[in-house]
């Protein structure tokens, strides 16, 4: 499924420089468990969003799923980034495209980036919630599009 869902949102637009989503097995994230996209630049003058990909079943007990982002460049330098991804608004109406008990949203990252040498920029991303066993969150993606 989530293949099918890399593909279908890499085939959305011409802008798209990296795509992929990442099942979470059995729904269930621990909190021990990082999830490792590695993204290859040679563009080094260009500009890029970038977006976090959340997929959820509607059992998730929380409005918002906390994620910490440990990005680490070609030359060793480390950006850690903490991302407040709201999956639900206060009345709990989830916020994403939904069919079948499942939302999925894209999440805002960073406007503008530039990557500033050329290699492979590996993003690290972990839960930052409370439980040992978060549960219900189906899927994780990371989406880089070209800036316009």
């Amino acid at each position: 499924m989530a293949i099918v869902m890399g593909l279908l949102l890499s085939a959305c637009g011409q802008k798209d420089f990296y795509v992929r989503n990442v099942p979470i097995e059995k729904g269930i994230w621990p909190a021990s468990h990082f999830y490792r996209f590695e993204v290859p630049v040679r563009d080094t003058m260009s500009s890029y969003n970038i977006y976090m990909q959340i997929r959820n079943d509607g059992r998730y007990e929380y409005s918002n799923l906390w994620l910490f982002i440990r990005t680490n460049s070609p030359t060793g330098a480390v950006l850690r980034d903490t991302l407040e991804c709201r999956l639900a608004d206060e009345q709990g109406k989830w916020q994403g495209k939904g069919s079948g008990g499942r939302f999925g949203m894209e999440i805002p990252l960073r406007y503008h980036v530039r990557f500033p040498s050329p290699g492979i920029y590996i993003f690290e991303i972990d839960q930052g919630m409370r439980d040992q066993e978060l549960k219900y969150i189906t899927d994780l993606g990371l989406r880089i599009e070209k800036a316009g």
